[in-house]
């Protein structure tokens, strides 16, 4: 049995990369046991359950990017989340370790390195996070899925030789036609948009759009809100009983909302990138202004250079600029068409494979996997 132990946690953008992962693995190894480490309380709890695998918790606290007192205790959290961590590895005999970001992904990951257990990691953004920056020099393979990650070790060859391009893995969507998903929503055949801020919401995206939600109404435009739990109620209760719009705090069919929609408005996250690429979803990105490395303005930008979307700064937004931008694009069909083409030039479709088949190679044909029996071709 050869026992995989994966770390995501704070974002979807962290989880559904491991989870991705994770099903591949099942589907590749016939021997195989993965088992996901999360913060308590984090989000990664729910979504890891709903796809069927078991989470242990450990006692993760952020190290805040600005002074606060709680920071004062921050190597107090961190030791006794790697002993837990550790004891975790040691009970479950894991094998080995996969990190795919968040505060959780690092403890985990130190405590691997503590054990000598063989890791990897998968960095989602053009600007790698603090687990990734740390430990990176001590794991067998970093799989990057933005090429501009690349760049911030250059200088270190030791970590550059064992840096792979694969893009991000995502979730597995079931294939949905465009009618199949209005009719999902009880929609009618009408321009739709999409608008979310990611798997935790985002206050000032939901803020500035609840202002025009009627004005887009009376153009005619269906609405799918994702809100995030914080918002939801709020929202909800103001506009939950208006026609032609669909109000939720988290979609787990997410692909209804996707293949429903023309247009889509959200963060720039490295998911909800690959996300809207998957799809060929034209977007309006408004990337969050506080992310490390600013690396959602970096995706944004990269993205409005190829002509993949448009982009309005957090500065910049406002409830008229917003609409005025969702009006231009949703109503220009070549624009639309042209953004799509785009989008699906920009995604790795099978990135999950290539993560989990070099994993394999690099460990199945050692004596200690023997008995792990291979299901169907590799590359």
């Amino acid at each position: 049995m050869l026992n995989i132990a994966i770390a995501a946690g704070g974002t979807g953008g962290h989880i559904f990369p491991g989870i991705s992962i994770a099903e591949k693995f099942i589907s590749e190894l016939d021997n195989v046991n993965v088992i996901f480490i999360g913060s308590k309380n984090g989000i990664e709890n729910r979504i890891v359950k709903k796809y069927g695998f078991n989470i242990v918790q450990i006692d993760v606290h952020k190290l805040y990017r600005y002074y606060i007192l709680k920071n004062l205790l921050f190597p107090i959290y961190l030791i006794r989340s790697i002993l837990q961590a550790k004891r975790i590895f040691q009970n479950m005999n894991i094998d080995i370790f996969i990190g795919c970001g968040g505060f959780v992904s690092g403890s985990a990951g130190l405590s691997a390195l503590w054990l000598r257990l063989p890791f990897f990691l998968q960095e989602q953004n053009s600007f790698p996070g603090v687990s990734t920056r740390l430990l990176a020099k001590s794991c067998k393979r970093l799989y990057i899925g933005n090429l501009d990650a690349k760049q911030h070790f250059k200088s270190s060859r030791l970590v550059g030789t064992k840096i792979k391009y694969t893009g991000n893995p995502i979730r597995k969507f079931k294939k949905v036609r465009k009618q199949e998903a209005l009719t999902f929503w009880n929609f009618k055949d009408k321009k739709t948009i999409f608008i979310y801020g990611g798997s935790q919401g985002s206050h000032s995206l939901n803020k500035n759009f609840s202002v025009i939600i009627d004005k887009i109404l009376k153009k005619d435009i269906q609405i799918i809100f994702q809100t995030g739990f914080s918002d939801f109620k709020e929202i909800n209760n103001k506009f939950g009983n208006r026609k032609g719009m669909v109000i939720q705090p988290f979609f787990d069919n997410i692909e209804y909302a996707y293949s429903a929609s023309d247009l889509a408005i959200c963060r720039a996250g490295a998911i909800s990138l690959t996300e809207i690429s998957h799809f060929g979803l034209p977007a309006i990105l408004i990337p969050f202004p506080y992310s490390a490395g600013q690396h959602q303005l970096k995706n944004a930008k990269s993205f409005v250079k190829k002509g993949a979307a448009e982009m309005i700064t957090e500065d910049e937004l406002n409830p008229k600029i917003l609409f005025c931008k969702i009006l231009d694009i949703i109503n220009d069909k070549n624009r639309l068409l042209e953004m799509s083409s785009s989008l699906k030039s920009l995604v790795i479709q099978d990135s999950a494979k290539r993560i989990v088949d070099d994993i394999i190679e690099h460990f199945v044909p050692n004596p200690k996997y023997e008995n792990v029996q291979l299901i169907g071709e590799r590359c």
